[in-house]
């Protein structure tokens, strides 16, 4: 299955609650979990932590939530 995300993306977990603070990057696609489900390395665009998120664990940030200079 192929990633639907891109490097340099930013995406918000859907499994984060913190809402203000869930933008990330996605820095790295890595390869399918056991299911075929496609895997992201991603980056937190404030705090620089860093997390693997599933696909369907995530969704796409909307331009204007991103932080300047990105979408």
């Amino acid at each position: 299955m192929p990633h639907r995300f891109q490097v340099g993306q930013t995406v918000i977990p859907t499994v984060y609650i913190r809402e203000f603070d869930a933008v990330y990057e996605v820095v790295r696609l890595m390869p399918e979990d056991v299911t075929g489900e496609p895997q992201y390395r991603l980056k937190n665009v404030r705090t620089g932590i860093e997390l693997v998120s599933r696909e369907a664990e995530m969704r796409a940030c909307a331009p204007e939530a991103a932080p300047l200079g990105r979408h």
